[in-house]
């Protein structure tokens, strides 16, 4: 009469797992630079902007197209190696099933 029971306990189990991996990737932070090496990024869990240093001898030269396109370079950096980090995270749970809406 109660075999579905089990489905929700492991359900609610679930759950509680993807809160606290939420939790985790909100508290992360992640650090890559450009591709040039003169611009370093950091990022949060939210993918929001939290750090950015740009080598000062780079600012000097005044090129601000090369500068331009390293912050570019380094931010977008920093998002993917977020993005990988939250997928990874979260194929901890989904045991790697590419589930819409959790990657």
């Amino acid at each position: 009469m109660l075999k579905g029971l089990g489905d929700i306990g492991n359900l609610m189990k679930l759950q509680k797992e993807m809160k606290n991996i939420q939790k985790k990737l909100k508290a992360a932070r992640v650090e890559d630079e450009s591709n040039d090496g003169n611009v370093k990024a950091g990022v949060n869990g939210e993918f929001g902007l939290v750090d950015l240093s740009i080598d000062p001898e780079f600012l000097a030269s005044g090129d601000a197209k090369k500068i331009e396109k390293s912050v570019m370079s380094a931010v977008n950096n920093a998002v993917e190696k977020m993005k990988q980090h939250s997928a990874e995270e979260m194929s901890s749970i989904t045991g790697g099933l590419n589930i819409p809406g959790l990657n």
